[in-house]
C-alpha cells in the first residue's frame, strides 16, 4: 500500500467507477458511478483525507481512504479516536484472492500507528453481501445511519488495540481468524 500521488487520480477513479458499474450489475445499490468525479479525488489531496492504493505488477488492484473525522455519517458518535474507512474496492479482475482483508488489515495497523483506537466504516444496510464480509472481519454493529433519501447505512467498527498491534507486528494470527479475538 502506498499513498495515492495526484498523477494516479484517473487509475482511483477508474476503479472507484468500475466498482460501481459492478455493484449495480449485481443489483446492489451502494455507489452510484456518475457520483464519481476527478474533481472529488482532487479535493481529497486537499481536506485532509487520505487515498490509499495498492498495486500488482503495476496493476491498480485496490484503493480506500482514510478520513479522521466523519460526523455525516456518524453524527454524535463522530470521535477522535477513530480512523474512518471510506470508499474500499477492490478491482474485480483480482476479487476473490484476500486482497480486501489484506488492504482492511493494512488500514487497521495504519490507523493504530497514528494512536487511534478504532477503526469505523459503513456500508449500505441492502448490501448483505458486504455487511456479511465486514463482520466476518471482525466489524461489530453499531448503528443505522437513516439518510434523508430513505437510504439506511449500516456503521460498523473495530476497536484495535495495544496487543493487536503488536500481534500483527510480529505476525501472529489469532486461531479464531481475527488478532482482535485473544
Amino acid at each position: 500500500m502506498k499513498r495515492a500521488a495526484i498523477e494516479e487520480s484517473s487509475d482511483v477513479l477508474q476503479l472507484w467507477k468500475g466498482s460501481a458499474q459492478w455493484l449495480q450489475s449485481k443489483g446492489i445499490n451502494q455507489w452510484d458511478p456518475d457520483f464519481f468525479r476527478i474533481e472529488q479525488i482532487h479535493e481529497s489531496f486537499q481536506d485532509g483525507s487520505e487515498i490509499y492504493i495498492a498495486r500488482l505488477n503495476g496493476e491498480l488492484v485496490g484503493t480506500l481512504q482514510i478520513w479522521w473525522s466523519d460526523p455525516e455519517v456518524w453524527e454524535a458518535l463522530d470521535d477522535q479516536e477513530s480512523g474512518y474507512i471510506h470508499r474500499f474496492a477492490v478491482s474485480r479482475n483480482h476479487g476473490g484472492l484476500g486482497i480486501g482483508s489484506l488492504l482492511l488489515d493494512w488500514a487497521e495497523t495504519y490507523i493504530r500507528s497514528k494512536g487511534k483506537h478504532q477503526v469505523r466504516l459503513d456500508c449500505m444496510a441492502t448490501n448483505e453481501r458486504l455487511n456479511q464480509y465486514y463482520l466476518d472481519n471482525g466489524y461489530q454493529p453499531r448503528g443505522v445511519k437513516v439518510w434523508g433519501n430513505g437510504w439506511k447505512s449500516n456503521l460498523f467498527w473495530l476497536t484495535i488495540n495495544v496487543l493487536l498491534s503488536y500481534l500483527k507486528e510480529l505476525h501472529v494470527h489469532s486461531p479464531v481468524g481475527r488478532e482482535d479475538k485473544f
